[in-house]
């Protein structure tokens, strides 16, 4: 019984520790691709560490390019996504959650500067939503894999055009 108190207070410690989200401005770019991160529309993602250091990114598609590498730098503490069911799609502020927590849209009519959207939502019903007008289709954090990001080198896909 004892432990299991311990176990709750260290974890309660843990998220309480867990720092907030940032906003971008025009001198952020993305850690991936180097593009001005305000100057895209669609969803933003930022992984914080440990010892402070914010790692911003113009997508999730970027974010998750990253964060599913095998040598990804460790010590991540927050990872945070804007919710689309309230964000502006051209000018996304504010309205960060949790992206480990979110569910997102992948796949649909949607594409972005770096290749297919993974839309966050927090509402399972405004995914559902955009899903209706868009395709695609639901997955989860964890559900996403580098195989899904890399469309090319999927048999039978083709990668998004860039224009």
């Amino acid at each position: 019984m004892l432990v299991a108190v311990l176990l709750l207070a260290a974890c309660a410690r843990e998220e309480a520790a867990k720092p907030l989200p940032v906003e971008f401005t025009r001198k952020d770019a993305c850690v991936v691709c180097g593009m001005i991160i305000v100057d895209f529309p669609g969803a933003k993602a930022q992984i914080h560490y440990r010892n402070g250091r914010i790692d911003p990114f113009c997508s999730t598609l970027d974010m998750f390019n990253f964060y599913l590498q095998p040598d990804r730098p460790g010590g991540i503490v927050a990872v945070y996504v804007n919710d689309m069911g309230k964000a502006d799609w051209k000018h996304p502020v504010d309205h960060w959650i949790d992206a480990t927590k979110a569910v997102y849209v992948y796949g649909g009519d949607v594409m972005l500067p770096m290749g297919e959207a993974l839309v966050p939502f927090s509402d399972i019903k405004d995914a559902e939503r955009y899903m209706r007008e868009h395709g695609g289709r639901i997955v989860r954090f964890d559900d996403v894999t580098l195989e899904m990001l890399r469309p090319d080198r999927t048999p039978g896909r083709t990668s998004p055009p860039l224009s």
